[in-house]
């Protein structure tokens, strides 16, 4: 029977390519000529596709780090889960979800894993356990052998640093958290805030009493600005970076019972963008991160390895996915 390595080998290209031709994968910019020596290829060699629509019992499991409860008050990682079930969906998946301490089983027929957030090694160990094919996104796992998809979190915090600093604002703080994967043995500190530090170091603008460290939430957030407007409200930054929506919200409550009024008094810029940024007043300015695309990518990831022939060796990939400031009332203009 003929494989996708033989059409490869006939047609003259990688296997990549005619694993996502024969997917119809619309993302794909090959020419025409290029498309048609695939199909060309795979009809000489008599090649079957499996047929995805009767395939009910593939499977792929979801593995989410937060707990429901979590993930509904974080609606960036619901974000993340939807686009990774709608590309299940456009591939007849069936999709296992799994939430955090939920024990991993009923796996034994899955043919991958999308692992959503953040986890320590034991935790890899035991997905990796059910099958080689992981895909982790919002994780960097390159160096530790698992493809992975991650947003820009270095060209995004330059990007808002530089729209302050263009701005005439220098005296710039940010607000960003600490977190644990859920067994407690991973400790994970924000990669923005060193892209934050070097940024404004190389411009003698970084000051570390303007950086506030919480653990991601609304209230953490509203304690740290509270307590630093009580402290010196004079000495607060009149830029602030906020490492996403939710403390954004608490910051901007704090901000106001101070008297403080954004953006006149301090510009803000939260990230990722979830459905609350356009709601609060003022509007959040926020960094747009695709977190629907994310999703999506993990599950053609998970795609390629599994289209690979038998014994062919899988060389592990990381894919960035961009984002882009969007600019709304809580920044001067």
């Amino acid at each position: 029977m003929a494989t996708i390595k033989d059409i490869a080998h006939k047609a003259g290209v990688s296997i990549t390519t005619v694993s996502r031709v024969l997917n119809y994968d619309k993302s794909l910019s090959v020419s025409d000529l290029t498309r048609k020596k695939i199909f060309q290829a795979a009809e000489a060699l008599d090649y079957t596709k499996k047929k995805r629509a009767s395939s009910t019992r593939d499977s792929i499991a979801i593995v989410q780090w937060y707990s429901e409860q979590q993930e509904l008050d974080d609606l960036y990682y619901l974000s993340i889960r939807m686009g990774v079930e709608k590309q299940a969906e456009r591939y007849h998946y069936k999709v296992k979800r799994y939430f955090a301490g939920d024990p991993l089983t009923g796996m034994d027929d899955v043919k991958g894993i999308v692992a959503i957030g953040k986890f320590s090694d034991a935790q890899i160990e035991e997905m990796q356990a059910v099958t080689d094919n992981v895909v982790f996104v919002d994780f960097d796992t390159l160096a530790k052998g698992q493809d992975c998809v991650v947003t820009d979190f270095d060209n995004s915090t330059k990007s808002v640093l530089k729209y302050f600093i263009d701005h005439g604002l220098k005296r710039i703080g940010m607000i960003s958290g600490v977190e644990y994967s859920n067994d407690h043995q991973l400790k994970i500190t924000d990669h923005r805030f060193d892209v934050f530090k070097n940024y404004l170091e190389k411009r003698s603008l970084y000051d570390p009493a303007n950086v506030f460290v919480g653990d991601y939430t609304l209230q953490s957030s509203y304690d740290l600005v509270n307590q630093a407007l009580k402290s010196s409200k004079e000495s607060f930054p009149n830029a602030l970076f906020v490492s996403n929506d939710a403390m954004a919200v608490g910051a901007l409550k704090a901000l106001h019972e101070n008297g403080v009024k954004v953006p006149d008094d301090v510009s803000l810029v939260s990230f990722n963008d979830t459905a609350v940024a356009k709601y609060v007043i003022p509007s959040l300015s926020a960094v747009k991160v695709n977190t629907g695309k994310m999703g999506e990518v993990a599950v053609r990831l998970l795609e390629m390895v599994d289209a690979n022939p038998d014994g062919e060796e899988h060389t592990p990939e990381k894919v960035v996915v961009a984002t882009r400031l969007i600019e709304r009332e809580s920044v001067k203009k």
